[in-house]
């Protein structure tokens, strides 16, 4: 967990654009006009309204403006075409297509590879916050807009021949 927690935080500072930059002080501009009208306003109650508010936006607003910079900008698409564990070796082969439905190209990606037992509704929820396994393939390859390319993830090591759930998750740079 904390690898992935490590590659989220590598991945957000790596993958920053202008137009992120632009958006996130634009957000953090308001929070602090925000928290300065509340401090000089008179009425108590819109004051406490936009100093709260104030807050909320510099603490809430940068993440949810990268994760919907990432869903308009960077979106990529993911499709699992074929996992196979094999018979005589302790390796599990997945294969796919990644797709980039952003609108700007990318230069490279990261494949998020999670293994994950599936049990009942509430045990899957904590089986995907804390899977069984998690590779993090990256690729060098140039994706423009609309292109989808075959990617192949070999997982070592792997001792899970019981019934898993595989997730594939991919983030990319521009």
């Amino acid at each position: 967990m904390t690898e992935l927690l490590r590659h989220y935080l590598l991945y957000s500072f790596h993958s920053l654009t202008k137009y992120d930059y632009m958006a996130i002080g634009w957000i953090l501009f308001l929070a602090i006009l925000l928290m300065v009208l509340g401090a000089f306003i008179k009425r108590r109650s819109l004051s406490y309204s936009l100093l709260f508010f104030g807050l909320f936006l510099l603490f809430f607003g940068p993440p949810v403006i990268k994760m919907a910079m990432d869903l308009y900008l960077r979106a990529a698409t993911v499709t699992i075409e074929k996992v196979k564990p094999l018979n005589f070796s302790r390796s599990l082969i997945v294969e796919g297509t990644i797709e980039n439905s952003g609108r700007i190209d990318f230069s490279s990606c990261d494949i998020v590879l999670s293994v994950y037992r599936p049990n009942g509704l509430l045990k899957e929820w904590s089986a995907v916050l804390k899977p069984h396994r998690v590779d993090i393939e990256h690729f060098e390859m140039p994706l423009e807009r609309g292109i989808a390319k075959p990617f192949k993830i070999i997982v070592d090591h792997f001792s899970n021949k019981d019934d898993f759930n595989v997730s594939v998750r991919a983030r990319c740079y521009p």
